[in-house]
């Protein structure tokens, strides 16, 4: 009779010891990272992706309306535009742009592609 006919194969948790999962080495680990999570300063929030600082509620229509102020003879201009210029992504200033319209503190020059210049009494 054959020997390894009546050997049973380990289960594959029990028989790691490098921290796979299942074991109690990979579960300390994840608990790290999670602490360390959750011991990020206040400040951490405040930041981008790419480290800048998050602006202010508001602050981007401050930041729009300031470009297009200081750069009149460029106007009619569109939301890429600003955003390479304002260094903020095109669809944001694009959202900007359509509550300013709303407001009333830029017009839509052109649909295709949307255009935005100042009112002629803010010139």
């Amino acid at each position: 009779m054959s020997t390894t006919a009546t050997k049973s194969k380990p289960s594959r948790t029990s028989s790691r010891s490098g921290g796979g999962k299942g074991t109690k080495a990979s579960a300390s680990k994840s608990k790290a990272k999670s602490t360390s999570a959750e011991s990020k300063p206040a400040s951490a929030k405040t930041s981008n992706k790419d480290g800048g600082n998050r602006l202010s509620p508001g602050a981007l229509d401050g930041l729009v309306l300031g470009y297009m102020k200081r750069s009149r003879a460029k106007l009619p201009v569109t939301a890429g535009t600003v955003g390479r210029a304002i260094k903020r992504s095109s669809g944001a200033v694009s959202n900007c742009l359509e509550r300013l319209e709303k407001a009333g503190k830029v017009k839509l020059t052109k649909k295709k592609p949307r255009e935005y210049d100042l009112p002629s009494d803010s010139k």
